[in-house]
């Protein structure tokens, strides 16, 4: 849909004399039309004088409506353009082990990969310590790919995985398949734990360009390392991810589990 979205009609008047106040109105009807893909991902708004008028509210109240869709992450702004519909966050659940590709099929898109980087380096002196990496082999695949789900990038990887685990990683075709599947059936190498840290960040400029988006946006800054049942590190990874199109969730059950929170000074 291009230019002006039609509104529902059997949710175009608002009440004056309801308990709800005028824009918190205006704002579900808009917010249904979300929902429902009456206007969808993309699709531009009607200017706040056209609601002001469609409506018989003034711009006050038709602003107060807009922002609070704005803030909750269901509209966003171009400067000079309009309003428009925001792609709907992708969402990972949390505490469980996901593969970026599963959960993108979960959530009924085509996950894909762009590999930017796929070779064999020594390790140094800090990833050899975290992989724990036996005497005599400094070997490790470095991985640096982009995933896009429906053809939009989301985040940026960076992954380092023993050689000595899979000395041919650096021959399979991981823009097409998945690394953990690859893992899985190639080298029998079956992933029990992973400990991963969030942190907050921004993007930055050669990041913006690969992931394409806008500098300094928002993001996710994830480290993750990934261990056998043997407690044999088998996978450490860096992630960027755009802060606008990542949700995690956590699913928290009371005397059965405890979360950590560390703050650091």
């Amino acid at each position: 849909m291009d230019g002006k979205a039609n509104l529902l009609p059997e949710l175009e008047k608002l009440v004056e004399d309801s308990n709800l106040p005028l824009y918190l109105q205006l704002k579900n009807i808009i917010k249904a039309q979300i929902i429902s893909g009456a206007i969808q991902p993309g699709d531009k708004i009607p200017s706040e004088s056209e609601l002001c008028e469609r409506y018989g509210v003034s711009r006050i109240t038709v602003r107060q409506a807009i922002n609070s869709l704005v803030q909750e992450g269901y509209l966003y702004r171009k400067q000079g353009v309009g309003t428009f519909v925001t792609s709907p966050k992708l969402r990972r659940r949390l505490p469980r082990l996901y593969s970026f590709s599963e959960d993108m099929r979960e959530l009924g898109l085509e996950p894909s990969s762009q590999v930017l980087e796929q070779r064999v380096i020594e390790a140094d002196e800090e990833m050899a310590e975290i992989l724990k990496l036996p005497d005599g082999s400094r070997k490790i695949n470095k991985l640096v790919r982009v995933r896009l789900a429906n053809g939009e990038p989301i985040l940026l990887e960076k992954t380092f995985i023993p050689y000595y685990l899979c000395p041919d990683l650096v021959k399979e075709n991981l823009e097409e398949g998945s690394l953990y599947s690859t893992l899985r059936e190639k080298y029998n190498l079956l992933l029990d734990h992973a400990y991963e840290t969030y942190e907050v960040g921004k993007i930055r400029k050669e990041e913006a360009k690969i992931l394409r988006c806008q500098v300094s946006l928002p993001a996710f800054v994830i480290e993750r390392l990934t261990y056998l049942k043997t407690e044999i590190p088998v996978e450490w990874t860096k992630s960027i991810a755009r802060g606008d199109r990542l949700r995690f969730t956590v699913r928290l059950v009371a005397d059965q589990a405890q979360i950590r929170r560390e703050i650091e000074f």
